[in-house]
C-alpha cells in the first residue's frame, strides 16, 4: 500500500514537473533501476534522498515516511 501511494506521488510529480524517472533518478544519484527497487520498498531510501524526495513532492519527511516503504532515519 505504501510503495503505491509513494509511486502515485512520484508519478504527478513527473507529470507537473516534465521530469522522467530518470531525471529523478539523477537528482537522487541512482540509477533508474535503483529508483524503481527504492519505490518498491526492495532498496532503503537513506536519509539525504528521503529529503531530496520529499522536497521535490513538496512534503515533509513525516509525510514522506508514512508512504515510503523503507526509509532509514
Amino acid at each position: 500500500m505504501a510503495s503505491t501511494q509513494l509511486k502515485r506521488a512520484i508519478e504527478h510529480f513527473k507529470v507537473d514537473s516534465g521530469k522522467t524517472s530518470a531525471d529523478i533518478a539523477m537528482m537522487l544519484g541512482v540509477t533508474r533501476q535503483t529508483l524503481d527497487s527504492k519505490i518498491l520498498g526492495q532498496t532503503p531510501i537513506n536519509f539525504k534522498q528521503a529529503k531530496t524526495l520529499a522536497d521535490m513532492l513538496g512534503m515533509t519527511l513525516d509525510e514522506l515516511y508514512t508512504i515510503a516503504p523503507k526509509v532509514e532515519q
